[in-house]
């Protein structure tokens, strides 16, 4: 059974004739980056479908609502997606069981297909039973107390709100855990705890803990280059790029999320390749190793393939649930692999609200879960740590908030704790985690054309607590 939809007039008109007004620059920029585009669509649908059990419709008209389509075909048996922009370039993409959704190039769908792996994960149904954290049972312990409730609840409801209509914000959830129980949680209509959502760049975080487990387990060292064959040769300089430099952003790699001439890099890297680390492994060094600061999802995916290596394939797909969702209780997380078979450590993270909570837990408790140690010693502590040379915003796949931003939380009444430290990604995904006053939130939803402004958002929230509040 296939749905197949065009687009009429709507989107594409609108394109072509802004095209013409603008002298055709934009047309032409549609045209140019048709396989890229194409690619977005059909991933984005794909996933939208198969993993987090969507119509196709709801997909086209939220997370879709405003990029240039052509139209799109579902194929439900094959568990797969063709989308384009243009007729003459189009894009498949197709779901594998244990590994998600990734693009098929080369219209070799059924190489793609081959690669479903079962999926490692404990019953759900088992899982969801058991007490709070583990499950979504009630944990038997007393509620938190000391906060002012009606607060909390308020900036929780605050979160959905509407300001601008121009910059939606769409908010699909929120949920905050206060010294390990749940004491605010509110959902969108049509969404709720069972729902699967991306994670998009919060996933680096997640994929922070899979790297140190693999610390933990002798499989690599932060200060080893990364063992990439081809920057081994004699006289290349990418030879000197260390692990460390990859997960603080600063390998020096001809490479940045925020690239946005002709191609965009990201773009590029996760929809216009059958393989992510391998199309960062191929750019050049731009920088001295270590000097340099760039946003780069690339490391993450580079960082991912490290793993593939170090692991094998069957200890290396099983290490997340093995080792990370099934201990923590997170029976929805899922991390997606492109056609290249890496596990897309940067972008390609989805679970449900909840489930982020109990991994902000984990990084709350400094890597320990109900007193087993899964990540090694000092590992959180790493994650949330600047590099020397700055930036003082980021440490090692997680973001920190800067002096500037206490400063600003300290005008409104709020002390904002310097063991802050946030995981964030596209279209607004945020977890928050402060250890000192076992403080975690996540805000899932659809930012459209801007970011979720956290810092505002925290103020009101941290005033219902006594350990935050200015005296």
């Amino acid at each position: 059974m296939s749905i197949r939809k065009r687009i009429g007039i709507t989107v594409l008109s609108i394109v072509l004739l802004v095209s013409l007004l603008a002298g055709g620059g934009l047309f032409w920029l549609v045209w140019e980056c048709r396989d890229i585009g194409a690619g977005y669509n059909a991933k984005i649908l794909a996933t939208g479908v198969f993993v987090l059990g969507r119509t196709p419709e709801s997909i086209r008209a939220q997370e879709l609502k405003y990029f240039p389509f052509g139209g799109y075909e579902v194929d439900r048996n094959a568990k797969a997606v063709t989308a384009w922009v243009f007729p003459s370039a189009k894009r498949t993409a197709v779901y594998r069981d244990g590994l998600g959704v990734a693009l098929a190039f080369d219209d070799d769908i059924k190489k793609v297909q081959a690669q479903a792996r079962p999926n490692p994960a404990s019953d759900p149904g088992v899982l969801k039973a058991q007490p709070w954290p583990m499950g979504d049972a009630p944990s038997g312990r007393p509620r938190p107390e000391g906060y002012d409730e009606a607060s909390v609840l308020a900036a929780a409801d605050h979160m959905f709100a509407e300001p601008n209509r121009l910059h939606l914000r769409n908010t699909r959830a929120v949920v905050v855990a206060y010294r390990g129980e749940i004491i605010a949680e509110q959902y969108a209509p049509g969404f709720g705890p069972e729902q699967r959502l991306a994670g998009w760049s919060a996933g680096k975080s997640v994929f922070h803990a899979l790297f140190g487990i693999a610390v933990r387990d002798g499989k690599v060292r932060i200060s080893d280059p990364a063992p990439v064959p081809a920057w081994q040769s004699k006289g290349d300089p990418r030879g000197e790029v260390t692990l460390d430099a990859l997960l603080r952003m600063r390998s020096g790699i001809d490479y940045s999320d925020f690239d946005f001439v002709r191609h965009p890099r990201l773009a590029d890297l996760l929809f216009g390749h059958g393989g992510a680390a391998e199309y960062f492994m191929s750019r050049p060094l731009a920088h001295p190793p270590g000097t340099h600061f760039a946003y780069a999802s690339g490391s993450t995916n580079l960082l991912s393939w490290v793993l593939h290596r170090a692991y094998g394939d069957d200890a290396y797909y099983v290490l997340p649930y093995k080792e990370l969702f099934g201990k923590l209780g997170m029976r929805s997380a899922l991390f997606e692999a492109d056609a290249a078979g890496t596990l897309i450590g940067s972008s390609y993270f989805f679970a449900t609200a909840r489930d982020f909570i109990r991994f902000g837990l984990l990084y709350q408790n400094d890597g320990v879960w109900q007193g087993e140690r899964i990540l090694p010693e000092g590992w959180v502590q790493y994650g949330r740590t600047p590099a020397p040379e700055g930036p003082e915003s980021y440490g090692a796949h997680w973001w920190r908030f800067s002096a500037n931003d206490r400063a600003k939380a300290k005008a409104r009444g709020v002390i904002l704790p310097e063991d802050a430290f946030n995981a964030a990604g596209y279209e607004g995904q945020k977890l928050l985690v402060i250890p000192s006053i076992q403080l975690v939130v996540v805000r899932l939803g659809l930012c459209l054309f801007s970011d979720f402004p956290l810092l505002d958002e925290l103020c009101p929230l941290l005033k219902a607590f006594p350990e935050t509040r200015s005296r």
